[in-house]
C-alpha cells in the first residue's frame, strides 16, 4: 500500500510534469522562429547571470548537453563577444566560462523579446484566467524557494532590474 505523502508526491510530480510541458508548447507557439542554438544560448547565459562563472563540465551537467555541443556553443558565443573563457586558479586545466557586457545585453534583449511574445499569448485569455495564472504562477514560485536546493531566480530578477536602470 503506497502512503498518503508517497501519492502526494507522485501527484506532484505529474502535475510538474505537465506543467513543463504546457510551458515548453506555450514556448513553441509564442516563439516558432528560435532556434534550438538560441534557445541554448539563453540557457548558457541564464545560468551564468546565476553562478557567474561555471566549468565546461558544470555547465554541461547543467544543460543536458555534450562536451563536443558545448564546446561548439561557447566557441560561437566567445566569438559573437557574449561569453569568455578563463583559465581556473586552482586547476589550469579547467576552463570557466563567464558572460561578458555583451552577452548581458544579449539575454536582457532576448528575455524582453520573449516577454513581449508572452503578453502576446496572455492577450487571448480573460482577467480572471490572467488573474489565476498570475496567482498560481506565484504560489509555485514561493512554494518551490522553500526548497534549498532551488537558487534565486536569478535571470527574470537581473531582467526586471536592467529595465528598472533603462527607465
Amino acid at each position: 500500500m503506497v502512503n498518503p505523502e508517497e501519492e502526494l508526491q507522485d501527484l506532484a510530480a505529474n502535475d510538474v510534469m505537465s506543467l513543463i510541458i504546457d510551458v515548453h508548447t506555450i514556448m513553441m507557439l509564442t516563439a516558432p522562429d528560435m532556434t534550438g542554438m538560441q534557445e541554448a544560448k539563453l540557457r548558457l547565459l541564464g545560468i551564468l547571470e546565476i553562478h557567474e562563472s561555471q566549468s565546461m563540465t558544470e555547465l554541461c551537467n547543467q544543460m543536458f548537453i555534450s562536451k563536443p555541443y558545448m564546446t561548439r556553443l561557447v566557441d560561437t558565443m566567445v566569438s559573437e563577444g557574449s561569453v569568455e573563457r578563463h583559465p581556473d586558479v586552482k586547476d589550469r586545466r579547467v576552463i570557466n566560462i563567464s558572460m561578458t557586457d555583451e552577452g548581458k545585453k544579449y539575454l536582457c534583449s532576448m528575455l524582453k523579446d520573449l516577454r513581449n511574445r508572452m503578453k502576446s499569448f496572455l492577450s487571448e485569455f480573460s482577467p480572471s484566467d490572467l488573474e489565476t495564472i498570475s496567482n498560481a504562477s506565484s504560489q509555485i514560485h514561493t512554494t518551490f524557494s522553500k526548497n534549498p536546493r532551488i537558487k534565486n531566480q536569478g535571470t527574470w530578477v537581473f531582467y526586471t532590474e536592467q529595465n528598472l536602470k533603462e527607465e
